[in-house]
């Protein structure tokens, strides 16, 4: 009886322990840096065409609002200081969350919106063979109309969509002539 019970502990533990420790450590921390690129160089020798708005195949209505503004420790906040600071570059949005990697089809896309800066799209991180990160951002322009200072009107609108596959605390760089993201995430601790 005795060997019949250590020979069922043995065969079972392995099961069960590895999908405990696999759920536990199964959230990550995403940190995202959009920012304009005010010297931007749209002729320089890339073709990129104009875009004339959010298509349908945008995550916009099944989107969350998550995130806060990370505190100057972060591990993208130098990066988002050094942007700012240069001169060349303005940091439209930088925020950071929390979530689990699940399927696709069971994640929901983060809103990354400034308002004010006509920035407005999404952030999708999710698990399939790798960890994976859908960027589909837009950035409108918007001018002012008229000599006396009219109605603002809407510009051009440039458009970042590419997926791409993360590597764990590692940071990625999202290019596109007008404006840029960095991404990075990295696995939440459990004590």
């Amino acid at each position: 009886m005795q060997r019949l019970f250590l020979i069922f502990i043995l065969v079972f533990t392995p099961i069960t322990l590895p999908y405990a420790a696999t759920q536990s450590s199964n959230v990550y921390e995403v940190e995202v840096v959009v920012f304009e690129n005010r010297t931007p160089d749209l002729d320089g020798g890339e073709l990129w065409k104009r875009d004339l708005g959010i298509s349908a195949d945008t995550d916009m209505k099944d989107a969350v609002t998550a995130g806060e503004i990370p505190p100057a420790d972060s591990l993208l906040s130098p990066a988002a200081a050094a942007l700012e600071k240069s001169g060349e570059h303005h940091v439209l949005a930088h925020l950071r969350w929390e979530q689990s990697a699940e399927a696709k089809s069971l994640s929901q896309p983060v809103k990354i919106v400034n308002a004010e800066s006509g920035l407005d799209g999404t952030l999708r991180f999710y698990l399939s063979r790798y960890l994976l990160v859908d960027v589909n951002l837009m950035l409108k322009e918007v001018t002012t109309g008229g000599i006396f200072g009219g109605a603002d009107k809407e510009g051009l609108v440039y458009r970042l969509s590419e997926r791409r596959r993360v590597k764990l605390s590692e940071t990625n760089y999202f290019d596109h002539p007008r404006f840029g993201a960095l991404v990075r995430v990295s696995p939440v601790k459990t004590n």
